[in-house]
């Protein structure tokens, strides 16, 4: 290949423009004819005479001497306008106004044609000769202006980016013709179509396309076909560089070179976080320095360096040229910046690309992850191939799963920090986890101080030894697929993005059973300080811990006077330190400090249990350590069995006595002179009681509520001392100190928190024992249906009835004073001192001693449960007795809301077609479902508005009326309609199915009710069995409420003046139970014929109570909903007359035999 011949006479042809840029030009030679003059004489060149003209250079053609012009034909200018716009606006404007930049372009783009010397002879091989234009590439100037240069004729200006070198242009001989502006290999380029014509000044050469200016090196890359793979990693920055930079020499590799790399690395490559990667590649494939380096510098070896600082050893040989490692494949493609030479292979030093965790995980589908890790700059955590990390990377899939409202906000601190908590320093592979670690990550937490804050391992390998099944989580999350492991990092990726831990308050609010200690909080003024104050450990108690604590307590504690000791319980629960589980249950450390100021104490046991005893409250409070290690922002929380009290908190008698709302009983033990039982003091000196030998113990006083006292005659009492004393005598129970437990293995604290141990029998002497042989309490232990309930009653007494000599436990609570002994127990009645008459005074003993005593309470619970048989059975009597009188009707109202419109005229003809058809037996069809569940359904009923009416009286505890009102007992019976469906909804379904056989022409289809639960079985199972419940609520719900509601009003409207309800003669209890049953059916009979059309109606008709209703509507009209009105109203006032008659009869004849 000739790179390049040019005579002596070419170089001196040269000289006359180089002098030209510095002295004014000579005169030209006198010719026959000039380069202006041979075009103006061949009419294939007009259009480019015009070009000229437009561009002002025929003073520069006149000017120059012994140059070369290529020519394009008129053909060539015409193909070239139809796709530039600029040559076509050159051809079109004959305005003469075209200036400045596009002027100029076409000027330069002239230039390219032009050489300052005359060829004197073409190419007649294929290695191409490379000739120097007049064109020299430079960068765009100013902004346009219309001021002209100073003066014609307009001459090239040596300088440009090309190092004030000119740009070239190679012409060689092809295909028996020759071409000019040919690549280095000789081909593409414009065909010379015309001869050479030699003028006065020049030589003109005609060719049959424009030749094509060489644009910019940005322009140059992503046209040349073997750079593909380079134009697709291509980046604006670097297209922008490509474009900008001046006397850039590039030595680029070609696509196959690219294969060299990693998989990885080219995946990496080809995302948008590869800036960098791509600038240090071009900058070790590119050279900037003074001049272009051609490919004519090379010969015979030359050193280049790189921007990047690397050596290029280029050496030429006749066989070939090599760079480096690399051989040069096509050499010297021209720009108008520089040269581009393309090589076989990268010129990239060993190690200087490194695979990253970041180009891994670009590969493996964290484009997401990566992204956001960009986005709050900490992608040093993974292009760092020297530190260990171990990281936990969310999949795409997995981010894509969380819209732009669960994860923060991209670039901002909080994302930042959930990031960090995705690292975690050192490599942990599988097989070095174990369950119940916490490992440091790279999120460092102002809450601890500046620490890092801990991830929390789960591992579970379902005990097998080979680990083939063994799973492990990361802070909840778990791990899908292998793990990865790059260099110094490995990766694992997790199901889900990691939040990192938040303030100790919020960390604890999804946990229910913390709530009571984090309510607690919030009525505070802790709440705000305690979710910032760094390095803490939370003990936070289980709800039923306020409990097991004494109700009481907890009420004084919640109490706005109790806001202070609240305060130091709730401190005395935080420890001024991180502790996690391991330190806690196997460090040597048994005494930890608290925010309150006081310390906690640890003992571990043999077993593994940790027991945590406060710095205060009564002897023996100890709680069970429960290590969770929740994480928070601040440190860690911790569960806990038990509240604990500490040393500053005293808990008197006064408080306990306060919060058991015990103001009456407050009043007489200060007007008994023994307010310093309150206080939890030693009698003062100068009182009765301190010349009295009381013993060394706390007290436990027996608080009666202030409701108690309501039938006394407070007045009286208070004037009389001496019964006053007795009374409040009777009530204080000297406690002594109670054992420490056993051991630490062995403890009960519910028992431990009481003040006194409430065992079946146990008895206990009060303070008016040495003066009365009544003087002492005794427990009894009952079971109810909410547990065990605890009665006090006055040992041996008699002959009261029960009434004012036992009383039931309400609550109790534990003082801290006196040694930790004693405390409050609020009971419901006030116990009054027992003198029994000297029958049984005197024969009490004797009889005690042979026969035994009873308590009162036990012989109430025989006659309560004794009541509670005679009246469920009386209860069922009514409920048989309301079927057999209301079947009738109901049938004949059922059979009028679910027939087809048009089947029925009225109740009547349904009655006499049912008698035709099947007899007066057809009118007791289906009557055995209601027959069998009368007796459940009337007892659930009746029993959940029993207990729907003590659930108001506790949630009303401040109500000032004894009795319920019409609206509260309404609420009442709508709520026992809820737990009587579960009867009801199957009785009315087989009820209702059986009803509407034989209804029209249809055959029958069940022989009975066993045959009817079992065909619904089949075919729908419990689902179809129950079908209808909704229905059921919607109708006994409000019917229940208006049937309770009315009867209680008609048996007060029904009640004379000065007596009582209960006294209600026989005719008004069934007056007022039919009224009750007509007031149910007035309001109960829509959603009613909506429950009959569903339960029905076969599968598939309605979706729900909702579209049975539209759909009746719909068909039928809204009086559809009022179908069977009048058998429904007829029946409501016999059946349910029925009804109270059965049960007011049978009643009487239970009472008379039992």
């Amino acid at each position: 290949m000739r790179l390049g011949v040019f005579g002596s006479l070419c170089l001196h042809a040269w000289l006359p423009l180089a002098l030209a840029a510095q002295t004014s030009w000579s005169s030209p030679t006198t010719q026959s004819t000039t380069l202006v003059d041979a075009l103006s004489n061949d009419t294939d060149y007009t259009l480019l005479l015009r070009l000229l003209q437009r561009a002002k250079l025929i003073p520069t053609l006149n000017k120059l001497n012994g140059s070369t012009l290529f020519a394009p034909t008129n053909d060539a200018i015409e193909r070239r306008a139809s796709s530039d716009a600029l040559w076509q606006a050159a051809l079109d404007d004959e305005s003469d106004s075209l200036r400045d930049n596009r002027q100029e372009k076409l000027r330069q783009e002239l230039f390219y044609h032009l050489l300052n010397y005359s060829v004197l002879a073409l190419p007649t091989d294929s290695d191409p000769e490379v000739h120097k234009t007049l064109l020299f590439p430079r960068k765009a100037g100013d902004p346009p202006t219309h001021e002209p240069p100073p003066s014609p004729p307009w001459m090239p200006v040596p300088g440009g980016t090309l190092g004030g070198e000119p740009q070239r242009l190679r012409v060689a001989s092809h295909d028996g013709g020759v071409r000019v502006g040919v690549n280095a290999f000789g081909r593409g380029g414009a065909e010379i179509v015309k001869g050479k014509v030699e003028a006065g000044n020049g030589v003109l050469l005609g060719i049959g396309d424009v030749l094509q200016v060489p644009p910019d090196l940005a322009t140059v890359v992503p046209q040349h076909p073997s750079l593909s793979y380079f134009t697709k990693i291509l980046t604006p920055e670097i297209a922008s560089y490509l474009n900008s930079t001046s006397e850039l020499t590039l030595f680029l590799p070609v696509d196959s070179a690219w294969e060299a790399l990693h998989p990885i690395e080219r995946l990496y490559l080809e995302s948008e976080f590869a800036t960098d990667d791509l600038y240090r590649i071009l900058e070790m494939h590119a050279v900037v320095e003074k001049g272009v380096n051609w490919s004519d510098n090379f010969q015979p070896a030359v050193n280049l360096t790189t921007v990047d600082g690397n050596k290029l050893e280029i050496v030429v040989t006749p066989e070939k040229t090599v760079v480096s490692s690399a051989e040069l494949v096509e050499p010297d493609i021209y720009a108008s910046n520089g040269v581009l030479h393309t090589v076989s292979s990268l010129l990239v030093p060993p190690g200087a690309l490194r695979l990253t965790p970041e180009k891994y995980l670009l590969a493996l589908n964290c484009t997401s992850f990566v992204s956001l890790l960009h986005s709050v700059n900490l992608t040093s955590l993974i292009n760092d191939t020297d530190s260990q990390y171990t990281i936990l990377a969310p999949r795409d899939d997995v981010i894509g799963l969380f819209g732009d409202d669960d994860l923060p906000e991209r670039g901002s601190e909080e994302l930042k920090k959930l990031l960090e908590y995705h690292f975690i320093p050192g490599k942990w592979a599988p097989a070095k986890l174990r369950d119940g670690m916490l490992l440091e990550t790279a999120l460092t937490e102002l809450g601890l101080d500046g620490g890092h804050q801990v991830l929390g391992i789960e591992v579970s390998d379902d005990g097998k030894k080979d680990g083939a099944d063994r799973t492990v989580r990361f802070g909840g999350a778990g791990v899908i697929g292998d793990t990865i492991e790059v260099n110094n990092t490995l990766i694992y990726f997790i199901s889900r993005p990691l939040v990192p831990p938040v303030d100790p308050l919020q960390t604890a609010l999804p946990k229910l059973e913390l709530s009571s200690f984090l309510a607690a909080v919030f009525s505070t003024s802790l709440a705000d300080a305690l979710k910032t104050i760094p390095r803490t450990t939370f003990l936070i108690p289980h709800n039923v811990a306020f409990e097991r604590l004494g109700m009481l307590v907890s009420a004084h504690l919640l109490s706005s006077s109790g806001k202070s000791d609240l305060e130091h319980v709730i401190q005395h629960h935080i420890l001024d330190s991180v502790e996690y589980a391991a330190s806690l249950q196997n460090g040597s450390q048994r005494t930890f400090p608290t925010l309150e100021g006081s310390d906690i104490h640890l003992d571990r046991s043999g077993n593994g249990s940790v027991i945590v005893s406060a710095s205060g409250g009564w002897a023996g409070m100890v709680s069970e350590l429960y290590p969770q290690n929740a994480l928070t922002s601040t440190g860690v929380i911790h569960e806990i069995s038990d509240i604990m009290i500490p040393r500053s908190v005293n808990l008197t008698v006064g408080k306990l006595v306060k919060a058991a709302k015990g103001s009456t009983m407050t009043s007489l033990v200060i007007k008994a002179g023994m307010d310093w039982i309150l206080n939890g003091t030693a009698p003062p000196e100068g009182s009765p009681w301190a010349d009295v030998e009381l013993p060394p113990a706390g007290w436990t006083l027996l608080c009666p509520t202030d409701d108690s006292f309501k039938q006394y005659n407070l007045t009286k009492l208070y004037s009389d001392p001496v019964r006053l004393r007795a009374i409040v005598a009777q009530h204080l129970i000297p406690t002594a100190k109670s054992p420490a437990p056993p051991s630490l293995d062995v403890f009960d604290v519910l028992n431990n928190n009481r003040p006194l141990s409430l065992q079946d029998s146990a008895t206990y002497s009060t303070l008016l024992s040495p003066n009365s042989a009544y003087g002492d309490i005794v427990v009894r232990e009952m079971q109810g249906d909410s547990g065990s309930q605890y009665v006090l009653g006055i040992k041996g007494a008699r002959g009261t009835n029960g009434d004012a000599d036992w009383a039931r436990v309400l609550s109790w609570g534990r003082s801290t004073t006196g040694g930790g002994t004693g405390g409050v127990i609020q009971i419901d009645t006030l116990l009054i001192p027992y003198q029994p008459p000297w029958w049984i005074e005197y024969g009490a003993p004797v009889a005690v001693g042979v026969l035994g005593v009873e308590s009162p309470a036990v012989e109430e619970a025989k006659g309560v449960a004794a009541e509670n048989i005679k009246s469920f059975t009386a209860g069922g009597v009514g409920g048989i007795c309301a079927v057999l009188v209301g079947h009738p009707f109901d049938l004949t109202k059922t059979r009028l809301q679910t027939a087809a419109s048009g089947t029925y005229t009225g109740a009547l003809d349904v009655v006499r077609k049912t008698l035709a058809r099947d007899g007066v037996g057809g009118l007791y069809r289906g009557i055995v479902p209601p027959i069998l569940g009368v007796t459940p359904i009337f007892a659930v009923s009746f029993w959940a508005y029993d207990v729907s009416k003590k659930l108001i009286y506790a949630v009303t505890p401040n109500r000032t009326e004894k009795n319920l009102s019409i609206p509260e007992l309404a609420t009442a019976g709508f709520l026992s309609a809820i737990p009587t469906t579960l009867v009801t909804a199957p009785v009315e379904r087989a009820k209702v199915v059986l009803q509407v056989q034989g209804q029209g022409k249809s055959d029958t289809q069940y022989k009975g009710v066993i045959d009817v639960i079992r065909g619904l079985y089949k075919e729908g199972g419990i689902r179809s069995i129950f079908r209808g419940s909704v229905a059921t609520v919607a109708r006994d719900g409000p019917g229940s409420a208006a049937y309770f509601a009315a009867y209680e009003v008609t048996k007060k409207a029904l009640t004379p003046v000065g007596s009582s309800p209960s006294e209600l003669n026989l005719g008004a209890v069934i007056t007022a139970g039919g009224m009750a049953g007509v007031a149910m059916w007035a309001v109960a009979i829509p959603p009613d014929v909506l429950k009959s059309r569903i339960q029905s109606a076969p599968n598939g008709v309605y979706s729900g109570f909702l579209d049975c209703a539209r759909k009746t509507i719909a068909a039928d009209g809204v009086a559809a909903l009022w179908k069977g009105f009048g058998p429904a109203m007829a029946r409501a006032f016999p059946a349910n007359a029925a009804t109270f008659l059965g049960v007011e009869y049978s009643r009487q004849l239970l009472d008379k035999f039992f």
